[in-house]
């Protein structure tokens, strides 16, 4: 798997954030990212369960940011 990947995949735990990973078989799978204590693999909470994935198995990555904007905004 590439750092740049694992590093993100890090980032969205340590925030928190909403994840996309794609598998190399195809699958993909949505949830929140956690710290996993697992230096081999990764864990996301899903709707339905928490589920640990080999980052080896990883294809891509996409973060759900979300936006907070404060104050009015006058159109």
């Amino acid at each position: 798997m590439d750092k740049k990947l694992k590093q993100s995949l890090k980032v969205a735990a340590i925030r928190k954030e909403m994840v996309v990973v794609w598998l190399k078989n195809g699958d993909k799978i949505k949830g929140i990212a956690e710290v996993s204590a697992d230096p081999e693999r990764l864990k996301i909470n899903t709707i339905e369960e928490t589920v640990w994935l080999p980052y080896k198995e990883v294809e891509s990555v996409s973060r759900v940011v979300r936006l907070r904007i404060v104050g009015e905004t006058s159109e």
